[in-house]
């Protein structure tokens, strides 16, 4: 260990300096324990210093004990490569021509000068200095230059720092490889990190060029030349590369029509409101809407706790009852969307499933067109820049405004979530019923048809629908048209039923036991759950109206018998009906009718008898006993007997003559 004043001496400082490092934690160093007057003190570790400090600190070392310092092993260049004039760029010849240029001035200079070499050098460079100030010159520069210049080496003459080559860095290819190798990665590392990285793998592979390494900054404008494409495809990934640098199909808006074409999708919004009936109460609501792409006006939404198929079908009943029935709709991939019973599975349907086996889907009874959105594919959608509007406009002015991300969120926010400043769902509700009619749909048009500049979104729909068919639906015809369907069942002992929530809802009526096995399917109204239709399989045909059966769903543990008793009295109802219809399908059999039923499979049985008769083949294998053989030996290797009736007869009538 070293004190201060002796660092100091070997570096060529002032004690004060020193200090001041050390207290700034920039020089290694530990504080001394008995420091005297109980002042500060530091000690400091000599193998901690760099190289030089070492080199001073154990020569100083040496000429104290009498020992002569070691030589220090200069930097030399290495041997200069021979490569041929032609092969240098032309700004580089350029550079060494000029330089030899200079050279052969300076030689001149020095003969025809009178002073001392050294003062003529610096007179030189100053002349150098003030006609050509883009050189950068100075005596130690020109003593290099001139040694290359004698030794051949016109690497030598070439400054790859900068100044004569500025901006055009010749950077040798499998280094620049190595940069671009760690800078166009996903992992997006900054330059100068790229930059020490390379250093590293050229340090490990070509150790011999690292004095060909230039500046940090050349690297980067090597990368600020890259293509952006280039850029966003290998640090950012395919998506960002798609959705940013290449080509897209522009929508012309000029043949579409008002009600044409209605676009879905989902939207969370950026404010937290409070729901009694909800068990977390304080909660983000969900928005699903739906669009119309010619106009921009939202026709349609309805707001829920998730997002689910019931918002999409009662955002739909919404848009129809308002703006009568689209041609075709424009669907996101979720599966709220994409469900068997509204548009169908789209994407999602799996080759295993069987075409026959769904029922007809609501818009096809709607006689409306489904088209799905190219998937990760969020700018084809104009309904995602109108939920950015929603953001701006509603969302913001709500007092519980979290934003999308944790930067957007304000301070404010938990202050007002822990007293209660928040807003209820019913008041939401009504309050967006106001916001999108009376100020989103009524403000301008922002599509790109000049004709309608300056008109709001609802005067074009207005003047839109003018120019094609208006097709409207009663509120009767529409809650059939809207209802939900389910897959293809069996009428079973409870009836038939319908999935909510993960959990069967069973429908039935006093003579669903006689339709038991038929095969049918159910439509229900998803805002009301008291009623389903049954409709047959095989011919669409309306059957029943079945009533929900509450009485058969009890809890597993109930110490209420009145839930029993009802149950039991459903069951009773049904056992009594299938007596009585199965006693009045034999009313009109009398007593003497009724026979019993050995008697009656006998007498069918002598009516067969009639038909019986044994039938034996003429030709027929004999089989004798051991016994037999024996007695009659010639009879024992008979193989086969034929008996020809009609030979026999007519030998008989030859005998009788």
């Amino acid at each position: 260990m070293i004190s201060a004043t002796a660092l100091a001496e070997i570096k060529g400082c002032s004690l004060r300096y020193i200090q001041q490092l050390a207290k700034n934690g920039k020089l290694p160093s530990i504080e001394k324990a008995d420091a005297a007057n109980n002042r500060k003190e530091y000690l400091f570790d000599i193998d901690q210093m760099d190289e030089k400090i070492r080199e001073r600190y154990y020569n100083s070392k040496r000429k104290e004990l009498g020992i002569a310092p070691t030589k220090t092993v200069e930097k030399q260049r290495s041997k200069a490569v021979s490569k041929p004039f032609e092969e240098y760029t032309e700004n580089e010849r350029q550079q060494a021509s000029d330089w030899i240029k200079i050279l052969k001035v300076w030689e001149m200079y020095r003969t025809k000068s009178n002073r001392k070499k050294a003062d003529t050098d610096l007179l030189f460079v100053a002349k150098m200095q003030l006609e050509h100030p883009e050189i950068d010159i100075s005596t130690d520069i020109l003593y290099r230059k001139y040694a290359a210049y004698k030794n051949g080496d016109i690497e030598g003459l070439i400054d790859k720092r900068g100044g004569w080559n500025k901006g055009h860095t010749d950077i040798p290819t499998h280094i620049l490889d190595a940069f671009l190798y760690f800078y166009l990665d996903e992992r997006r590392l900054p330059v100068s990190r790229c930059y020490q990285l390379m250093i590293e793998w050229v340090t490990e592979f070509y150790p011999q060029d690292l004095d060909k390494i230039p500046s940090e900054r050349s690297f980067r404008r090597q990368a600020e030349k890259l293509p952006q494409a280039v850029i966003a495809l290998m640090r950012y990934g395919e998506k960002a590369f798609t959705d940013k640098y290449i080509p897209y199909i522009e929508r012309l808006y000029d043949d579409l029509q008002a009600n044409d074409v209605w676009i879905a999708d989902n939207h969370t919004f950026d404010f937290i409101t409070y729901c009694e009936n909800n068990a977390q109460k304080t909660h983000r609501m969900y928005l699903t809407a739906f669009l119309d792409a010619k106009s921009g006006v939202l026709v349609g939404w309805n707001l829920t706790e998730q997002p689910d198929s019931h918002s999409t079908l009662l955002a739909l009943r919404h848009a129809i009852k308002r703006f009568g029935v689209p041609k075709s709709v424009y669907f996101d991939n979720g599966s709220e969307f994409l469900t068997h019973d509204i548009g169908g599975r789209g994407h999602r349907t799996r080759k295993t499933w069987n075409a026959d086996d769904i029922p007809p889907t609501i818009l096809q009874l709607l006689d409306i067109t489904m088209h799905n959105a190219i998937v990760r594919n969020a700018k084809a959608k104009p309904i995602e820049r109108t939920f950015g509007t929603l953001k701006n406009h509603i969302s913001r002015v709500i007092e519980t405004f979290c934003g999308g991300t944790i930067i957007e969120r304000p301070e404010s926010l938990k202050y007002k979530l822990k007293y209660g400043i928040v807003p209820e769902d019913d008041q939401i509700r009504a309050a967006l019923e106001v916001l999108i009619d009376g100020d989103f749909n009524v403000s301008e048009y922002g599509g790109k048809e000049r004709k309608y500049k300056g008109m709001s979104r609802i005067d074009v729909w207005n003047e839109s629908i003018k120019y094609t068919t208006f097709r409207e639906a009663k509120d009767e015809d529409l809650s059939l048209l809207l209802a939900r369907t389910t897959r293809y069942q069996k009428i079973k002992r409870n009836g038939v039923y319908i999935e909510l929530a993960g959990e069967k809802l069973w429908y039935s009526a006093e003579d669903a036991w006689k339709y038991q096995g038929e095969e049918v399917y159910v439509r229900y109204d998803p805002a009301e759950y008291k009623t389903v239709r049954v409709y047959d399989k095989a011919t669409d045909a309306y059957r029943f109206t079945w009533t929900l059966q509450t009485d058969l769903n009890v809890p597993y543990i109930t110490n209420d018998p009145n839930e029993i008793a009802a149950g039991e009295k459903t069951i009773r109802a049904v056992t009594h009906a299938v007596h009585d219809y199965s006693k009045g399908l034999t009313a009109s059999i009398t007593e003497e009718q009724a026979i019993d039923f050995l008697t009656a499979t006998i007498n069918r049985a002598e009516r067969g008898k009639e038909k019986f008769k044994i039938e034996k083949p003429s030709k027929f294998k004999p089989v004798f006993s051991d016994k037999f053989k024996e007695d009659n030996p010639e009879l024992a290797d008979v193989d086969e007997v034929i008996i020809d009736i009609d030979k026999i007869n007519t030998n008989a009538i030859k005998r009788k003559g």
